[in-house]
């Protein structure tokens, strides 16, 4: 036995194996296989030297596009909707509406989700799979282009295959993600990104509210009606106020809009004076619709206001506030001597008449009026009754 050959079976004899795997490893084959093996490390760390390796794909952002350098966002539907929203010095507007500021906050979280997407591996790259997922140039749920001094980028969204994921193609590429994105937060029309607290203001700052004929002032004590030294109802003057101060709006109306309203004859006008200023509201009943337009008169914006957001606004009027009985309400009194008499089911009055004898029909008892004369006192029931 060579010296080669003793040391190999040492070697196998440390290792536990047993005769069969000590002919094995002494094979010529298997020391051939295991020196190209050698050889194939070697070649991989010399080409592959002081290079690091590239990262995952996974690791990739999605979007090649830094999201604060986004000066203009595009979302639109296949069906024709679409809304554009341009970032100004004063914040994120909506140029379809004449500028209105659109809400910043929104708009910021919808840019953070989009920089925080990764590359994943794709779901599937074929044409038709990109129909199926609504992802193609022509079947979509949204198409999202944003805008900057890096480029352009669109991202095609599709279905939902869960909560909050979404399919999404990059326009260019065959490739289909799924995504962590929501529907809700890729908004087509201009009524998903209106900022809705733009007539809001702190209630305490008010001072002085005036409408028609009748002035609520705010003074140490509390609310009082100028005119008048009538105690006000401060849970109708509270409601007031807090009304005129979180005014609430479905929609804010376009230059184009063919809303019927006639904002030169409102229905009520609202001054407000409180710590920032003064506001004039005006507003208008919308013909067909239970709405209400409501335009502020230092700015060029029309609002939509629900009946239910417009009725304190346009129905409280000085009897409320003084807590008096308005005319809507009547107060039911005791029917007069002569009065028709109650309606069926109601309570009999007790009355001080002398009773009718037996067998005589009280006149007093019908509410019809009868055609032939009473029959005599003492007649015969049956012959009553023909």
């Amino acid at each position: 036995m060579t010296e080669t050959t003793m040391s190999q079976t040492a070697a196998a004899r440390r290792l536990g194996l047993d005769s069969a795997w000590q002919s094995a490893l002494r094979n010529p084959w298997v020391l051939l296989l295991a020196a190209v093996l050698v050889l194939q490390l070697a070649v991989a760390l010399l080409m592959g030297g002081g290079r690091s390796m590239a990262p995952a794909a996974v690791d990739v952002p999605l979007l090649n596009l830094e999201m604060d350098a986004v000066s203009a966002i595009e979302i639109s539907t296949a069906d024709g909707d679409s809304v554009r929203l341009e970032r100004s010095s004063d914040g994120w507007v909506l140029p379809v509406l004449d500028g209105f500021p659109a809400s910043g906050s929104r708009v910021d979280s919808m840019l953070e989700d989009l920089a925080g997407l990764k590359r994943p591996l794709p779901v599937a790259t074929s044409a038709e799979a990109q129909r199926r997922f609504r992802v193609a140039e022509d079947a979509f749920e949204r198409r999202l282009v944003l805008r900057g001094e890096g480029g352009e980028t669109t991202l095609m969204v599709g279905d939902s295959p869960g909560f909050r994921r979404l399919f999404a193609r990059i326009a260019g590429e065959d490739a289909v993600y799924d995504l962590r994105l929501a529907l809700f937060d890729l908004g087509a029309t201009a009524d998903d990104w209106i900022d809705r607290g733009r007539l809001q203001f702190d209630r305490g700052e008010i001072s002085r509210i005036s409408a028609d004929d009748w002035t609520l002032v705010r003074g140490e004590e509390g609310w009082s009606l100028e005119g008048t030294d009538a105690p006000v109802d401060s849970a109708v003057a509270d409601e007031l106020a807090s009304a005129v101060a979180t005014v609430s709006y479905t929609s804010v109306l376009g230059p184009d809009s063919d809303t019927d309203d006639d904002l030169d004859d409102p229905a009520r006008v609202i001054t407000i004076e409180h710590a920032g200023g003064e506001r004039r509201y005006r507003l208008a009943p919308i013909a067909d619709s239970e709405d209400y337009v409501l335009k502020r008169d230092d700015e060029p914006y029309v609002y939509r206001l629900s009946a239910f957001d417009a009725e304190t606004l346009v129905d409280t009027d000085r009897a409320r506030l003084l807590g008096e009985t308005t005319d809507a309400e009547v107060e039911v009194d005791a029917p007069e001597v002569g009065a028709p008499p109650a309606a069926e089911g109601a309570e009999p009055q007790q009355s001080t008449a002398t009773a009718t004898p037996p067998g005589v029909d009280d006149p007093a008892s019908d509410t019809t009026v009868a055609d032939p004369p009473a029959e005599p006192v003492g007649g015969d029931a049956a012959n009553a009754d023909d």
